[in-house]
């Protein structure tokens, strides 16, 4: 078994091929949350993994996107 990820890592959940940042871990499960400040989804440990660098940069861009929406109000 693969260790858990530090709080904040953005990791990706193999089952669904979403990528976000790790939360918590509750009964058992991870707690991931949407890069673009969505809601918090539910992964078995196994389908999570560390995210590539290429994903992770798209995910970073997409969350500043998000923010940027949100701040104009669009």
């Amino acid at each position: 078994m693969q260790p858990l990820p530090e709080v904040g890592d953005l990791v990706r959940d193999t089952a669904t091929g979403r990528v976000g940042f790790y939360v918590d871990r509750v009964a058992g499960r991870c707690l991931i949350r949407s890069v673009d400040g969505g809601h918090a989804w539910e992964a078995d440990p196994g389908d999570v993994q560390p995210a590539t660098p290429l994903r992770e940069l798209r995910a970073r861009a997409a969350e500043i996107n998000a923010r940027s929406r949100r701040s104009l109000g669009t």
